[in-house]
């Protein structure tokens, strides 16, 4: 049997999401490098990837005017904070686009944790299972009611979550 593959959202998931940012300071040098981790749901990243479970995917969007300076910001965060998901294993659909479009062959064992309610529910369109992943931030109006909903807060919360899907 294959390997459940998980796919791993950064900004609000992996990383601090700056909610009052505005376009143009996205859009600086810099900027997605300097986001803070989000400690738990790193730590939690890393226990699923030791556990041998499951194949973990980051699938992160960037913005279509700054798509290679992104694409090398998150890459040198990733290479930073989590090293062991290689560059195959990362995905940088463009902000706006479908993110299922960007993963071949989608099935129900394609579990997307994300923090934002219509990419998850293009997943589910598109035969995967979403999971909502809650921060500081988001889930405060239920736009987002088909599937599991999380905060993580500890190591063990990520791989339970992947088992019940």
């Amino acid at each position: 049997m294959a390997k459940k593959r998980v796919f791993v959202d950064m900004d609000g998931v992996l990383c601090e999401y700056r909610a009052g940012a505005t376009l143009e300071e996205m859009e600086t040098d810099g900027y997605f490098r300097s986001l803070a981790p989000r400690q738990a749901m790193l730590e939690a990243v890393k226990c699923l990837i030791e556990s041998g479970e499951s194949e973990v995917y980051i699938l992160s969007s960037v913005l279509p005017q700054r798509k290679d300076e992104a694409t090398e910001e998150k890459n040198a965060w990733l290479n930073e904070h989590l090293p062991a998901i290689d560059y195959t294993h990362r995905l940088f659909p463009l902000c706006g686009s479908n993110k299922a479009d960007a993963v071949d062959g989608i099935s129900k064992s394609d579990v997307l944790f994300d923090d934002y309610s219509p990419n998850l529910i293009s997943w589910e369109a598109a035969g995967g299972s979403p999971v909502k992943i809650l921060n500081e931030i988001n889930g405060k109006r239920g736009s987002f009611t088909s599937g599991p909903r999380l905060r993580i807060c500890g190591r063990e919360d990520l791989i339970a979550a992947v088992r019940a899907v």
